[in-house]
This record gives C-alpha cells, sequence and structure tokens, in this order.
C-alpha cells in the first residue's frame, strides 16, 4: 500500500499524526515507510549515527572492579539488588571504581516495582549514593509513567531512554506511539526513545520487518526526539544496520570488552563502526 500523500507532508513538517494516521502508516509498504523515515532522519539529525560502550555491571565488587579498564565508557549497573540499602551501597562501590564516567543503573519500572517508599525519595538516595541517570524507563510497565517521570525529575535524576518491555500488537502500537508523544512533549529534557521491546514472546516472536517497522513509525510519530536508539547488544549487527535506514540513529550497549583473537577489524567497536559506515552514515561515540 503506498503512503497517503497528505500523511507523507505532515509526517515530513513533524505535525502531530492521528492514530487514524499512524495506522495506515502503519499498514503501507515497508520499503515506502522505510525510505519516509530515512528522509525525515536525515532532515533532522543528519548523517551521524551514534554509538555507546556500555560496561555492565551484575551484582558484587569483583563486577565492579572491571570499570576500571572501560575508561571513557558508560558504566550500567544491570541488576537492581532486593533491597534499597543493597542497592546504594552497589552504587556506592561503583561510583569509587567508575571515578568521573559516566554511572547508570537499573530500569524505573523495577525500583517502582519494589515498594520501598515513596518514588521520589527512593530515587534522591540513590542519586546521593552516587547514581548519575536511571537507564531506562520502560512505558508499559509504569502504573503510571508520568507520574514516575515527575519523580526522577523531583530528585533531579534524568532518564537516559524512554524503552518498551514486551512486544505491543499492531493494534495497540498507535495508541501506545501517542502515548511516548505525550511523554516526551511533557518531559523534553527526555531524547531518547528505543521502541523495540526488551522481552520477545516465546509464542508469536516478531519478526525483522516489524522491528523496522516499528522504528520507522517511532521516527515519524515523535517528530520531537532526537535519538531513536537500538539495542545492539541484544539485536545484533544485522538487524542494527538496517535499522538505521529506516530512521534509527543511535546503538546502545556496544560492548567495552574487544577480542581481538580475529584481527581488529573483528572486535566490537570496529566492527559497530564498519556497520554504520557501511550503511552509508558517520560514526560518533557519546
Amino acid at each position: 500500500m503506498n503512503i497517503n500523500l497528505a500523511i507523507v507532508e505532515r509526517a515530513r513538517a513533524g505535525e502531530a499524526l492521528t492514530v487514524a494516521e499512524i495506522d495506515e502508516l502503519g499498514n503501507s509498504d515497508i520499503l515506502s515507510l522505510g525510505m519516509l523515515a530515512d528522509e525525515v532522519r536525515r532532515a533532522r539529525v543528519g548523517d551521524s549515527v551514534t554509538y555507546s560502550r556500555v560496561l555492565e555491571l551484575a551484582k558484587g565488587a569483583q563486577s565492579a572492579q572491571s570499570a576500571q579498564s572501560a575508561q571513557g565508557a558508560e558504566v550500567r549497573i544491570s541488576v537492581l539488588p532486593d533491597t534499597l540499602d543493597d542497592a546504594e551501597a552497589l552504587i556506592a562501590e561503583a561510583r569509587m571504581l567508575a571515578g568521573p564516567q559516566l554511572l547508570t543503573g537499573f530500569s524505573l519500572a523495577d525500583i517502582a516495582d519494589r515498594h520501598w517508599g515513596k518514588l521520589a525519595d527512593i530515587l534522591k538516595r540513590l542519586k546521593r549514593a552516587g547514581l548519575d541517570a536511571i537507564a531506562e524507563a520502560p512505558v508499559d510497565r509504569l502504573h503510571d509513567a508520568e507520574e514516575a517521570l515527575k519523580a526522577c525529575q523531583a530528585a533531579d535524576l534524568p532518564v537516559r531512554c524512554l524503552s518498551l518491555q514486551s512486544p505491543i500488537s499492531g493494534d495497540g502500537r498507535s495508541s501506545w506511539l501517542v502515548h511516548l508523544r505525550d511523554l516526551v512533549k511533557k518531559f523534553p529534557s527526555i531524547e531518547t526513545v528505543n521502541p523495540l521491546s526488551r522481552e520477545q514472546s516465546i509464542a508469536v516472536p516478531t519478526t525483522g520487518y516489524e522491528d523496522v517497522r516499528a522504528v520507522a513509525l517511532a521516527r515519524l510519530v515523535l517528530p520531537s526526539v532526537k535519538t531513536i536508539q537500538v539495542d545492539w547488544a541484544q539485536y545484533g549487527p544485522k538487524l542494527a544496520q538496517v535499522a538505521l535506514t529506516f530512521g534509527a540513529n543511535d546503538l546502545d550497549r556496544v560492548s567495552t570488552v574487544d577480542d581481538e583473537s580475529l584481527g581488529r577489524r573483528r572486535t566490537s567497536v570496529e566492527d559497530v563502526k564498519r556497520n554504520i559506515a557501511a550503511a552509508g552514515f558517520t560514526p560518533v561515540e557519546r
């Protein structure tokens, strides 16, 4: 199905598309949709593709000690401990070893689900322990995403990325994108959205076509969002590279550990840069 020209012009102009218009885009020809998203992406953010080297820390000092070998990378605590005291202790330990490097951690939904107390107060304690930012806020898991993001504002603890935990069917996709658009309008400091789910349905996994369609729609529906992100570690180089031509402009979770046994051009960072360049873009580490 070819894309309605009136919708094309509204998308190019960054106007707020209606649910019906998003539905129509979602059912359009995948190549036409990708070309439109790529055009809009280049007009808004140019030809640079950013990537982030991330050192992920699990629980315990042994994991945190490896932060010293990842200079310049983001240090991210991936697992939220069972108690607030343990979370503060882990942050403090990671902060000491990470030094001036950016220290992020946790899912905002995981923190809210612990019910440790008033969310803003909990976030303030995590910030005082040394955390620079919350790694992500999976909007579909938050009971009240707006209130949770207000708590982050009150704690002066920014959210790095709005994300999606579980796959959303085609029927709910447009409403979810409108919800995201409303959130980023209310919280303009949030510049990054990852539209691909962290989890996959075992019974009905998404296809590559559905994934790049989701990326393209996010680019077209969220004109104020600078960065449409794809998780390099989760989705791999093949889908990530194609996603760049469908509106994405950032690759997250590039490993800080390089295995040079197969040569320098097969190391993590070199592989990322090569894939970005092959897609016709300029790689820039953020």
